[in-house]
């Protein structure tokens, strides 16, 4: 019996050690070893020649993109469902027009309403069944609503740990995100081969938090770090108005924002 007593306490003491370890890796190592290589050069903002159609608009992130496009000036539609809550982009004064991203006539009929200038699409959900999760059926739908449409530019924020990014991801986060991160490849893959002027963007571990201002674009796919939704926002728009991005995916990367540690203090 002490025998098995003595065992039991080194399997707790092991697995208490073992927790320490994972706790450390997530909260300061994780995205801290890693520089960033071939930084997007901050050039002036291109405005837009039309309207931009943003999916996943009305809260979360695409909002905070909403808002920051209003900011430079641009005409923001959203596209949102009947059931969606419209109450910040009323507030906003933003115009929005009904299409459900996983129902493919809605979405063409979205596109087809107005002429856009650039579609941007937020759309991703880590919870809800496969089948039912827009990561990669509704953005394809925009993507291919977009081609027939004739809409030139579509911006697609994913996630690190999508594509050749797999790497960057911290282990527990892509175990976590797995599905997801699978859908969001796929997503990635089929606006490549669109014919579109592209831009991929993939965040690292996302945030409400304030904004720091110090969030850049590296074309660098084992790039990571933690950043805030309106740093993410401001990347976003500013790759949307810089033609040299097109064509490119790429790594929001704060380096203020390196660890969770980092991002928990906010």
């Amino acid at each position: 019996m002490s025998v098995l007593k003595t065992l039991l306490k080194l399997v707790g003491l092991l697995l208490a050690a073992l927790l320490v370890l994972v706790a450390a890796y997530v909260f300061w190592l994780s995205g801290s070893s890693h520089q960033p290589q071939n930084l997007q050069s901050s050039t002036g903002y291109v405005s837009q020649s039309g309207p931009v159609l943003v999916f996943g608009g009305n809260r979360a992130t695409g909002l905070e993109i909403v808002k920051q496009l209003r900011a430079r000036g641009e005409t923001v539609i959203v596209a949102v469902r009947p059931s969606s809550n419209i109450d910040a982009l009323t507030e906003l004064g933003v115009e929005t027009v009904i299409a459900d991203a996983l129902d493919p006539e809605s979405v063409d009929a979205a596109l087809a309403a107005t002429s856009y200038a650039a579609v941007i699409s937020t759309l991703g959900t880590a919870r809800g069944e496969k089948h039912q999760r827009p990561d990669f059926i509704g953005n394809r739908n925009v993507i291919d609503a977009a081609v027939r449409a004739g809409v030139r530019r579509l911006i697609l924020i994913t996630v690190v740990g999508a594509g050749d990014s797999a790497a960057a991801a911290p282990l527990p986060a892509r175990n976590f995100l797995a599905e997801v991160i699978e859908l969001k490849t796929q997503a990635e893959d089929h606006l490549r081969s669109s014919g579109l002027d592209y831009t991929i963007i993939r965040p690292g571990g996302l945030g409400d938090l304030s904004a720091t201002g110090t969030a850049v674009l590296a074309e660098d796919p084992a790039a990571f770090s933690y950043i805030s939704r309106i740093d993410l926002a401001q990347v976003t728009v500013d790759a949307l108005g810089n033609p040299a991005t097109i064509g490119k995916t790429l790594a929001a990367y704060d380096p203020s924002r390196k660890t969770m540690w980092k991002m928990l203090k906010d």
